[in-house]
């Protein structure tokens, strides 16, 4: 993986996608990784995909949390990705 990415589909005015964007912020300074946010509204693909579900998390096309988001869980998914 040639950059420390984490994906955040998402979409606007969603609670439950801000807290996890706070949430991977702060895991990022922490792990050391950036967020990328991408509006599955913007995408009939990704909204087809991922409707219901967001907020999703994705490393490197993988997904290892969709809503609700366990912050612990989450943690320990990013730490296992990047160790």
């Amino acid at each position: 993986m040639a950059a420390r990415e984490v994906t955040l589909y998402r979409r606007r005015h969603c609670g439950l996608c801000d807290d996890a964007l706070f949430a991977l912020r702060e895991l990022g300074r922490e792990l050391q990784f950036s967020v990328v946010e991408c509006d599955v509204d913007a995408d009939a693909d990704l909204r087809a995909l991922y409707d219901e579900c967001v907020p999703v998390v994705a490393v490197g096309g993988r997904e290892i949390a969709r809503a609700p988001i366990d912050v612990r869980a989450l943690r320990a998914a990013l730490t296992a990705v990047f160790a």
